[in-house]
């Protein structure tokens, strides 16, 4: 077995030159047979088995006597079988008695065979790993895994830490770990081949790990990585991994890029008189942000190639005016504009304002909502399916199969990283050419994240909130002054305040946290029965829900109690007041996303936080969200506290996934890809498309959405 230091500087015998890492040299029946076993298990080849990394490792390397096992540790012991019986209290188990003459453990099953109680005989020796804990009889490990022994010597331990996988369905950890081992046999014995695609200038200076050298060691490091160490011994071996991803995810962006500059869309011409006109007859002028944004996107507009550009703006920065402007502008040019938001409630907020904007000046809006009869439904169907120069707004129902639109020339995208690629690439497939695509979120992305997961688009940010916006006041509150705050919030309302009070979850289930929404609305109601209250879930009819924030919009209510539903697409400005109950439970922006429902007027908001018993974590999350209200700030921390996760769309269904890198983590290999990008290009082009392929395969397509 090689030392730490030897294994550190393994180099990979396999030539740059050799074919890809799919075709194997070895026509042997074994391997032949290995192959055929991954594909039967859903495995794409060794490639996809080598790439899912274990999460986490367990040392059965060495023997713990029992004696100095503590409560909570892991590991292995050797001990001898004293008895074993079959308990039915309180339910039927069965009870193995070891002792190593250290001292005794029980080894309980539940789910246990026949077979299992007749090898595990008194005076077998047992080898079991398992997590220490204290039951009735004494210390004990539930359920470990075992092997009996009825004679000596017994066979050597494990030399490599043990890796545990993730589930995957028909087949645990134990069989896919078997697998990595056997293919990673094979490579060493050169009956399969991975090709190293990146040149040693590369890694040398970065990694100083071969591609076999980091999955050899990742996959079975050695027992000197003791459990403390083994995090940052395992770094330059997963950054191997990293550096790789990243290069593949950036070729594939640029390749994406120059692809969609060689399609073609509609050239759209900008009468500047009549959008003049349009600009002047808004409810506010533009924020010299919101102006140079427009420059940016009207450029685009005015040129062949389809526009594909990612709109950023905080809560309340008026990202809406800037779709208006886009869709007035295709409709002049007699196409259509899809305007595609995640909910009914959105949609519903959208096509109140586009009506109020656009009809004035002879702009047709439409929309495909689930209030529609039957009848409504195929009347617009049939003025899309004509070709009638409009906007259509509507949320997946945009998408359908029924819906055609022969002169689509733009698609604009509110909230995206709540739609999956499939679905935006549904909809841009729609056109006879390219549309252009306005991407619009107001999730805050990190300049680092941003240039990373959305390099193949052009980015524009709002960086500015209108004048007059006062910034909401944030208040964190112990449970203990929720009667408190009540009786505070009924003398508001009694002064004609609204009020969003939000909870996590619709109702409560026997082990779960953080106040319900039926629950709170029940109390609510008790306290205040002077006061009128609604409540709004998304298990509710689309129907019911829209007539409820109707009615909290129209003042007929004072209290609207709801769950994050309304994170996106209720403006109500005369609503400045927000309690969100059990805000220890949400995450950072989206704490951020519900306190942007307030404050939207001429007047201040307040948002109060009720929490309960605070993690680390949940205290971080509050205490930023008291200090600041820049969404972009609020969004660094977040990714400083967690990580990248689902919010940025990283994971979402036919994304461009990353499956080991951490745009985070790998900030400072991300800085450098740009270099190595280009150093691929010019002096190894064979590598390109062979590395994209890797990663991506049918992927790439989605970078398109």
């Amino acid at each position: 077995m090689h030392t730490l230091a030897e294994r550190f500087v393994l180099t990979d015998a396999l030539s740059q030159n050799q074919p890809d890492a799919r075709s194997s040299p070895s026509s042997s029946r074994t391997v032949k047979t290995f192959r055929g076993t991954l594909a039967r298990l859903g495995i794409g080849g060794i490639e996809d088995l080598l790439f899912e990394l274990p999460l986490r490792y367990e040392d059965e390397t060495r023997l713990v006597p029992i004696g100095a096992l503590v409560g909570g540790q892991t590991g292995m012991i050797q001990a001898t079988i004293e008895l074993t019986d079959v308990r039915y209290a309180p339910r039927r188990q069965l009870v193995c008695r070891v002792s190593d003459g250290t001292g005794f453990l029980n080894l309980r099953f539940f789910h246990f065979q026949s077979s299992q109680r007749e090898a595990l005989q008194r005076g077998n020796l047992i080898r079991a790993f398992g997590t220490r804990r204290e039951g009735q009889l004494g210390p004990e490990f539930i359920h470990p895994r075992y092997q009996v022994f009825r004679t000596e010597p017994l066979p050597p331990l494990r030399d490599r830490l043990t890796p545990v996988y993730t589930k995957r369905k028909g087949m645990g950890s134990r069989r896919f770990a078997r697998l990595v081992e056997t293919a990673l046999a094979f490579l060493r014995k050169g009956e399969l081949e991975l090709i190293d695609r990146i040149p040693r200038e590369l890694t040398d200076n970065w990694t100083q790990s071969t591609l076999l050298d980091a999955l050899e060691n990742i996959h079975q490091p050695p027992p000197e990585a003791s459990t403390e160490q083994l995090s940052e011994w395992l770094t330059p071996f997963r950054q191997r991994l990293a550096l790789e991803e990243l290069l593949a995810h950036a070729l594939s962006l640029r390749k994406i890029r120059s692809e969609w500059i060689a399609a073609r869309s509609y050239p759209l011409t900008i009468e500047l008189s009549e959008l003049d006109h349009f600009i002047a007859s808004l409810p506010w002028p533009l924020t010299s942000a919101q102006f140079r944004v427009w420059q940016e996107i009207a450029r685009d507009l005015e040129r062949p190639i389809p526009m594909l550009r990612l709109l950023q703006g905080d809560v309340g920065s008026g990202k809406t005016v800037l779709a208006a402007l886009t869709a007035f502008v295709t409709v002049r040019n007699q196409g259509q504009a899809a305007v595609m938001a995640p909910t009914e409630l959105l949609v519903n907020q959208h096509a109140r304002t586009f009506h109020e904007w656009l009809s004035p000046h002879g702009v047709p809006v439409r929309s495909l909502h689930a209030r529609l009869t039957r009848k409504g439904r195929r009347e617009v169907l049939q003025e899309l399916a004509s070709g009638l120069p409009c906007v259509v707004l509507g949320t997946q129902s945009l998408f359908q199969g029924d819906v055609e639109f022969p002169k689509l020339m733009s698609i604009i995208i509110d909230e995206q990283h709540r739609f999956g690629v499939e679905q935006r690439l549904h909809l841009s497939d729609k056109g006879p050419q390219r549309p252009h695509q306005l991407i619009m979120t107001a999730t805050p992305i990190p300049r680092t994240l941003a240039m990373s997961l959305y390099a193949g688009l052009d980015q524009s940010r709002i960086d500015e909130l209108p004048p007059g916006r006062i910034p909401v006041t944030t208040v964190a509150l112990p449970e203990i002054r929720r009667a408190e705050l009540v009786t505070r919030l009924r003398s508001l309302c009694q002064s004609g305040q609204q009020v969003f009070w939000v909870c996590p979850r619709v109702e409560d289930t026997e082990g779960s946290n953080g106040r319900a929404v039926e629950t709170a609305f029940g109390e609510l109601r008790a306290a205040c029965p002077d006061l009128r209250l609604g409540m709004i879930h998304g298990r509710m009819e689309s129907t019911d829900r829209q007539r409820i924030i109707e009615d909290f919009q129209c003042s007929r209510l004072d209290i609207l109690v709801a769950t994050t539903i309304i994170e996106v697409g209720v403006d109500i400005p005369r609503a400045n007041v927000m309690v969100i109950d059990g805000a220890e439970r949400l995450g950072l922006l989206q704490l951020h996303q519900l306190r942007g429902r307030i404050g939207r007027g001429t007047q201040g908001g307040q948002c109060l936080l009720i929490y309960g018993p605070l993690s680390p974590e949940a205290r971080a999350r509050l205490d930023i969200l008291r200090k600041t209200t820049d969404g972009f700030v609020i969004a660094e921390r977040d990714l400083e506290i967690r990580g990248p996760g689902e919010v940025w769309g990283t994971r979402q269904s036919g994304g461009l996934a990353f499956r080991i890198a951490d745009l985070f983590r790998d900030r400072e290999l991300l800085a450098r890809i740009p270099n190595a990008v280009q150093l691929l290009e010019v002096a190894y082009p064979e590598s390109v498309e062979p590395l994209i392929h890797r990663w991506l395969g049918a992927n790439l397509r989605y970078g398109q959405a």
